[in-house]
């Protein structure tokens, strides 16, 4: 096939939307389609490769894999290395041995399945983890493995002609399955082959069903796709279902400029579109890792350093492509004995790779940083995560429950009557995160309820629209927490939630919970949030500061922002809104430690520690309820 001009202009336009999104995703919403826009191209080149060696009767399965292992395996290889030996000096033995664990898995093509499985409450922000991205390559990877071995199988027992259609036919099923999986298991249908592989197969029915088109007509089509992928970039956001049939915007975009074919078209074939397009493979290696040490460094902030990293992230991806790709793209005709030395290479890399994982981060002398104050500070607030069962009152979390416990409902000591009134805690995990500093301060004698699940914000009605398991649990936890209340009718019910206060409809549960009773409503505000976490934070830039408060480009503007909503908003009578923003951060500059001078307010992003808890509960809750803190007891 000769070249294609306009699919190169598309890796350029995909990678480009790729960078500016995870640079900032305010610039371009929906940039992570681009993603997408690969997965067709993938799809389309791949699928030409195939049809084209069997038509002639040459198609090998072994020729075919080693070209792809050529294309892409040199490039992530040399990135895993340098990863690996930067964080051998830098990098603490948490996020070590983290990176050994991904390093591995993006080798052996499965951090897809890594990364589906570390989605969870209390797992690494994205900007933690430096090979995130190769997610995508995972999943191009296990189509690459299983879509030619059944196109030749099929090719045995029926027609080339019929396994045109049959690939259409999957194409449709495929969509299908994907917008219903993305309804059903959102994190699973985002990182995985089945609900992906649709895509690519868009691409193959592109090779498949080529149109013959009047130069008019073809640059019409183009246009309409060059439209949808700007809609979908400038309109879509991280929070929509994907690859939901919104993924139909940036898909059949794509399709309709490669089926369009434009060789002379001023936005895909212009210099620079081919210039970036033709080392898009390395850029889009790079461009994350400069992301995640930008974000180590406390330079994701300022519009300067963000133009200054995508630039180093290009240099970074030319050099990839002048030193590494072209020089592999070169060896093709290369001798046993080079090939067995590339893999042997490859092996100790993924040896080592697990080799740092084994060992928690390659925790030894040998790597002085593994054995720092630093690294023992860190630690210590990864194990108090691993120990939150009491503190947060896990046996009122329905989350737990129903997916480690395996049990169908939450302790009934939560919600057992304990005599007139009392204070129920009602939310998710950072309602949870009250429950320590609350049981601890509440005076003697006065009941105390709680029906909190890990992202379970307050609702009156059960959530219909994705019945995932996060949300089965959470109508549940809420119907529990209703029907509770109506039986108990505390005196307060306190509430809160990670973020999106203002996207609450705080007038109807105010109402409801004035009709069972409750004198008191009380909600609090979220906490300042950190990304990277906290400890990482004062481990990496606050190290040996005395201050009780910082200022950190790490701080979640998001929820500042929620914050200023909530301050601003019409709230309904009868409810109290307590600011802990307001009464923690000055000018952004935020309070990150306990009354003790030493404890850092969370653990992580933003759950709070058991002093943190104390603080928060001691100063500004129970003095808003009028309630004197069982001090004896802090």
């Amino acid at each position: 096939m000769d070249f294609r001009k306009d699919i190169n202009g598309l890796r350029a336009i995909a990678v480009i939307a790729v960078v500016l999104f995870h640079f900032n995703a305010d610039w371009l919403p929906g940039g992570f389609a681009g993603v997408d826009v690969f997965f067709v191209i993938s799809g389309f080149l791949i699928t030409g490769i195939i049809f084209r060696a069997l038509e002639q009767q040459r198609f090998r399965l072994s020729a075919f894999y080693l070209s792809r292992v050529r294309r892409i395996v040199p490039a992530l290889a040399v990135l895993c290395a340098v990863l690996l030996i930067a964080g051998w000096f830098f990098l603490l033995p948490n996020a070590y041995g983290e990176l050994g664990k991904h390093v591995a898995s993006s080798l052996g093509f499965v951090s897809n399945l890594v990364y589906w499985k570390e989605a969870g409450y209390f797992t690494a922000a994205a900007h933690e983890k430096w090979l995130l991205h190769t997610w995508s390559l995972s999943v191009e990877w296990q189509f690459y493995l299983i879509y030619p071995l059944v196109l030749v199988l099929l090719s045995k027992v029926v027609s080339l002609k019929t396994l045109r259609v049959l690939i259409l036919l999957a194409t449709a099923v495929g969509f299908a399955f994907a917008v219903t999986a993305s309804l059903l298991w959102p994190e699973a249908a985002f990182y995985l082959l089945p609900t992906r592989a649709w895509e690519l197969m868009v691409g193959g029915a592109a090779y498949l069903f080529p149109l013959q088109l009047a130069a008019r007509s073809r640059r019409l089509l183009e246009g309409a796709g060059l439209i949808a992928l700007a809609v979908g970039f400038l309109t879509l956001a991280e929070g929509d279902v994907w690859p939901g049939y919104l993924a139909l915007i940036p898909v059949l975009g794509t399709a309709a400029i490669i089926l369009a074919a434009r060789q002379d078209s001023l936005v895909t074939g212009n210099r620079f579109s081919q210039w970036t397009g033709t080392l898009s493979y390395s850029l889009y290696l790079w461009h994350w890792p400069v992301v995640v040490f930008m974000s180590y460094a406390g330079l994701l902030d300022q519009t300067p350093h963000l133009l200054l990293g995508i630039a180093a992230s290009f240099a970074l991806g030319w050099a990839s492509y002048t030193l590494v790709e072209t020089r592999a793209s070169r060896r093709k005709g290369q001798s046993g004995a080079a090939l067995a030395a590339g893999t042997g290479l490859l092996a100790t890399l993924f040896l080592s790779a697990g080799a740092v994982n084994a060992t928690d981060g390659a925790i030894t002398p040998l790597r002085s940083i593994s054995q720092s104050d630093r690294a023992q500070f860190v630690q210590e607030y990864l194990d108090r995560q691993k120990n939150l069962h009491d503190l947060y009152w896990l046996k009122c979390d329905a989350y737990s429950a129903f997916t480690q416990r395996h049990q169908d409902a939450i302790d009934p000591s939560c919600t057992h009557a304990q005599g007139k009134g009392g204070l129920f805690v009602w939310g998710d995990s950072h309602a949870q995160a009250l429950s320590f500093g609350l049981r601890s301060l509440l005076p003697a004698g006065l009941p105390y309820y709680q029906v909190a699940s890990a992202s379970c914000k307050p609702r009156l009605t059960d959530d219909l629209g994705r019945q995932t398991e996060t949300r089965v649990t959470c109508n549940y936890s809420n119907r529990t927490a209703l029907e509770a209340i109506q039986r108990l009718r505390p005196d307060v019910v306190v509430m809160a939630q990670k973020a999106d206060h203002e996207k609450t409809d705080w007038n109807a549960i105010t109402e409801r919970l004035h009709s069972y009773g409750v004198k008191r409503i009380v909600l609090l505000g979220p906490v300042p949030q950190w990304s990277p976490s906290l400890p990482s934070v004062i481990a990496i830039r606050h190290w040996g500061s005395t201050d009780d408060h910082i200022a950190d480009s790490a701080l979640d503007r998001h929820v500042l922002a929620t914050d200023q909503a909530m301050r601003q908003a019409k709230l309904p009578a009868g409810l109290e809104y307590i600011s802990l923003v307001q009464r923690l951060c000055v000018e952004e500059a935020c309070r990150v430690k306990a009354a003790d001078g030493r404890t850092l307010l969370q653990i992580d992003d933003g759950h709070l520690s058991d002093k943190g808890s104390l603080f928060i509960v001691g100063h500004y809750l129970l003095p808003s309820l009028q309630l004197t803190p069982a001090t004896a007891q802090r």
